[in-house]
């Protein structure tokens, strides 16, 4: 009959081992359990390793230290509408959940995929503010020749991919809530664009905003 818990917690080895674990933080004991909890509904207690067990709880807790270092970089560079770094990052706190979920801690799929598609939705954004930035550059090419009219429709087309990125980038601006620690994501990237005055003399931002390109010809 196989070794129930509650027998093998009264071995030298099972006393050994809740020597071993007193020193671990409540997370990495809580991912040992679970893996000792496993054993003995397995019925494999008999050759349940300490040693490995620990370490295993130990890595899990580094890597959910790491995705939640990732998720709050992601909400960061959101807010700042840098949609190629927040995409980054995304991705690394996927990599990190994933390693939470490989060494036995505890990561819902839910947040996994979360990150999945924050990915989609972050390259979404980088997409259209690039078509963004060149439109813009285009209608400060066109200005500068004079040709105010091209450059009001190339400004204007700048500002509506500018719209659609931030609204993608915000998608992805939830950064996440990974344990005990909650991520606050409320963004304040701002890519709300009008074609009011266009400067010839300055250069357009494309990282933000396009309100200051002036359109109307001057005599």
């Amino acid at each position: 009959m196989p070794m129930t818990l509650e027998e093998f917690l009264q071995t030298e080895a099972g006393q050994q081992m809740q020597i071993d674990t007193a020193g671990l933080s409540s997370a990495e004991q809580a991912t040992f359990m679970s893996a000792l909890q496993s054993a003995a509904d397995n019925g494999t207690l008999e050759d349940f390793n300490p040693d490995t067990a620990i370490l295993d709880s130990q890595q899990a807790e580094e890597a959910r230290e790491e995705a939640e270092y990732y998720q709050a970089e992601q909400a960061k560079a959101v807010e700042a509408g840098d949609w190629e770094k927040a995409e980054e990052m995304a991705s690394n706190a996927e990599y990190a959940m994933e390693e939470v979920k490989d060494n036995g801690g505890d990561v819902a799929d839910a947040e996994i995929h979360d990150a999945q598609y924050d990915q989609m939705d972050l390259e979404n954004a980088q997409y259209h503010q690039e078509i963004a930035d060149d439109k813009a550059a285009s209608a400060d090419a066109y200005a500068a020749t004079g040709d105010y009219d091209t450059a009001a429709m190339y400004a204007d087309g700048a500002a509506s991919e500018a719209t659609i990125a931030a609204d993608s980038g915000a998608l992805a601006d939830q950064g996440g809530t990974y344990a005990d620690q909650t991520v606050d994501t409320s963004s304040t990237f701002d890519a709300t664009a009008t074609t009011a005055t266009l400067d010839t003399t300055s250069t357009i931002d494309t990282s933000s905003s396009y309100s200051s390109i002036d359109t109307t010809a001057t005599e």
